[in-house]
């Protein structure tokens, strides 16, 4: 599991990510691993989240990295607290 230490506001594809909840502007992060079961023909495989949780309330919201090159869809910025 990769973690962030750290406070992080975060983009996603160029715009802030804002908590649905409320409106917070800043997330702990973490990685979650899910197993997907497909039919049996085709083995098992693995997905992998950014779990980003918010600072003030909690709430947590999941998405997926995507990376194509060197481009990221997710950029993180530390808050210096």
């Amino acid at each position: 599991m990769v973690r962030r230490r750290g406070i992080y506001e975060v983009e996603i594809l160029g715009k802030q990510l804002c908590c649905t909840l409320c409106d917070g502007k800043m997330f702990h992060h973490r990685e979650v691993y899910l197993d997907l079961e497909l039919p049996k023909k085709i083995d098992r495989e693995q997905l992998t989240l950014q779990s980003l949780m918010c600072k003030v309330c909690s709430t947590t919201q999941l998405v997926q990295e995507k990376t194509d090159g060197t481009k990221t869809n997710i950029v993180y910025i530390e808050v210096k607290t």
